[in-house]
Formats: C-alpha cells, structure tokens, sequence
C-alpha cells in the first residue's frame, strides 16, 4: 500500500470533520478544534514526508502514529463534554483506526 493512500484518505478524513468541528461551542474554537485540526494537518504533512524521504520513512510514519492516537483523545474529549454524540465519536474512532491500520501497514513493510 502506498503513502499516498493515506495521504488521500486523511484529506477525506479532515474534510468530513470541518462540519463536526463547526457545531463545537464557541469556547473550544480555539482550543479542542484547533488541537484537532493541527494533528490532521500534522497526520498529512508527516505522511508527505515519508512519502519524499525515503531513508526516513519509519520515523514519520511513527509521527503519524502519534496523531492518530491523539486525535482518538481529542475525540474522546469532545464526545465526554458531549460536543458530539457517541455515534458521531463511533464513527470517528472508526476512521482514526482505519487511518492506524494502513500506517501499521506502511510501518511494517518500511
């Protein structure tokens, strides 16, 4: 499986949370949406440079990793304060893990 499978299902992922993230309470704009946000843009630039560095692949992907895990936090934050619903959290976890399993791969065959 190639980098920039990932590359295209995290930009799908971002994209499909961007309406999620809008009906978050005006408190948390800055502060949970931003975080979330953040480790998406991190989760795309870092598979980016796997993809462009080959010698350092396992260490992005690594990064990439880390985000995945933080953002099942944040989501897991967000669905306690109740700013999304359990389904809502379910199917991002869903998503998240789906993202992890093809990193895992990724890692693997690095």
């Amino acid at each position: 499986m190639q980098p920039l499978i990932l590359q295209k299902k995290a930009e799908v992922f971002l994209n499909s949370i961007y309406p999620v993230l809008q009906r978050f309470p005006k408190a948390e704009k800055f502060c949970l949406c931003q975080e979330i946000k953040q480790a998406c843009y991190r989760v795309i630039r870092n598979v980016m440079m796997a993809n462009a560095l080959k010698k350092y692949r396992l260490k992005y992907l690594h990064e990439v990793d880390a985000d995945l895990k933080l953002l099942l936090v944040l989501f897991g934050i967000a669905r306690e304060q109740k700013y999304i619903s359990k389904k809502k959290a379910m199917e991002l976890q869903d998503k998240i893990s789906e993202l992890g399993r093809i990193t895992g791969g990724l890692m693997k065959k690095a």
